[in-house]
């Protein structure tokens, strides 16, 4: 065999793992610009919930003590959830502006609820290594999944006396949202 011959085969395997090398790079490239459409819009490839739809009651288990049941009725509190994984860190920068929102005392007549979509063993570290104190629920349900669209983490979502979704905010609140979360639960106070 001559020189000349295998320093071409090695030549056009080089280009070969090339072009294949090339040819994935461009496919990661795409597949991150999509990733990163889902991080800023979920909207556009999940289905979530939406101002308008209705939910429905239920009871579950608080990771903390007691039963919890979310009764939707004319006479009921605004429900506020607060959706999240022990394993998705973007719920963990929510976690600072939830539990204000929750201590903030003007807003006491607002029911929240943390919704885990874990285990509730997974929920209480979770709960235990953040210091929350809302009620938390281990929404491992896949009925409550499905009804609550669960699928988005992190997500808030609001909701009317009468199981109403007033706003979802499905994501990473930015800044911009948390003035927006607050302008919106002020104005539900009497």
């Amino acid at each position: 065999m001559s020189s000349g011959s295998s320093r071409d085969r090695l030549t056009m395997i080089l280009i070969l793992i090339i072009i294949i090398m090339g040819i994935e790079i461009v496919y990661l490239v795409i597949q991150n610009n999509k990733l990163r459409g889902i991080i800023e819009d979920p909207k556009k490839y999940f289905k979530t919930l939406s101002p308008d739809d209705m939910v429905p009651p239920f009871s579950a288990q608080d990771i903390f003590a007691g039963n919890i049941s979310l009764n939707y009725t004319p006479g009921a509190p605004f429900s506020m959830l607060f959706w999240f994984s022990p394993t998705c860190t973007a719920c963990e920068d929510n976690i600072g502006f939830w539990s204000e929102i929750f201590a903030d005392t003007s807003f006491q007549e607002i029911r929240f609820l943390g919704m885990c979509a874990g285990t509730p063993e997974e929920a209480r570290e979770f709960a235990s290594e953040n210091g929350l104190k809302f009620p938390i629920v281990g929404a491992q349900d896949p009925y409550l999944m499905e009804t609550y669209k669960g699928n988005i983490l992190p997500q808030t979502v609001l909701i009317s006396p009468d199981g109403k979704i007033i706003r979802v905010w499905p994501g990473a609140v930015t800044e911009r949202q948390r003035h927006e979360i607050i302008q919106v639960l002020s104005q539900l106070q009497p």
